[in-house]
């Protein structure tokens, strides 16, 4: 990837406390992940050698931001950019082997559109009001409650929570790595969505755990 989303205001949230040394590490790490599109290698020495700064800072903040897995150093967030990149990538390829996006064809001058939309239509403006819903969805944790999508995404809709997404997305992010959440307690999103659980700043506040995702 050549570029990428910054979320500024999590990013923000999450790095209020790191030194200069520590947040132009952790800048670094995610350069290099989304450069390479795939996670921080294991060997710490060698990274530290490719974002030229110390081992005891390149190795805090792996620790603190970063999942450590047999094939490297995650994070939740740059797997989730990386796979929205790579699925726009395949489809503009697909559409560049068939010639690119059909024409639209010119109207009659005079022609009346009908008063009911088509399917494509109604999928259409389903997407342009939920364009942080799918963020919301992929982010909620695996569980057998995470049920019902189109009943939350129409919910999400309805209360027009685009408006609120960054404040939604950050407050999930922090609630997974709560004990909470962790131990299988964790509601249902249509729950969470009907209670507006992202507005209880003292349950947010406890829920931080020392692993961050941006």
């Amino acid at each position: 990837m050549i570029w990428y989303k910054f979320h500024l205001g999590d990013y923000l949230t999450h790095t209020m406390h790191l030194s200069d040394a520590e947040d132009l590490a952790y800048r670094r790490l995610l350069d290099l992940y989304y450069m390479s599109e795939r996670p921080i290698p294991l060997d710490t020495e060698a990274v530290a050698r490719k974002i030229r700064l110390d081992l005891d800072i390149t190795e805090s903040v792996l620790s603190e931001f970063f999942e450590r897995t047999e094939v490297g150093y995650r994070n939740q967030r740059c797997e989730y950019e990386i796979g929205k990149y790579k699925h726009q990538v395949a489809t503009n390829t697909a559409l560049g082997k068939r010639g690119g996006r059909p024409k639209k064809t010119e109207s009659e001058p005079n022609q009346k559109r009908t008063q009911t939309l088509t399917e494509e239509e109604k999928e259409k403006t389903i997407s342009s009001q939920a364009t942080r819903f799918e963020e919301f969805w992929s982010l909620w944790p695996s569980s057998k409650r995470k049920v019902g999508k189109a009943a939350v995404q129409a919910k999400w809709q309805h209360r027009h929570l685009d408006k609120v997404a960054d404040q939604i997305l950050a407050h999930v992010a922090s609630m997974k790595t709560s004990e909470q959440w962790t131990t299988g307690f964790e509601p249902a999103p249509m729950t969470y969505i009907n209670q507006r659980r992202w507005e209880d700043e003292n349950q947010a506040a406890g829920a931080i755990s020392t692993r961050r995702v941006i």
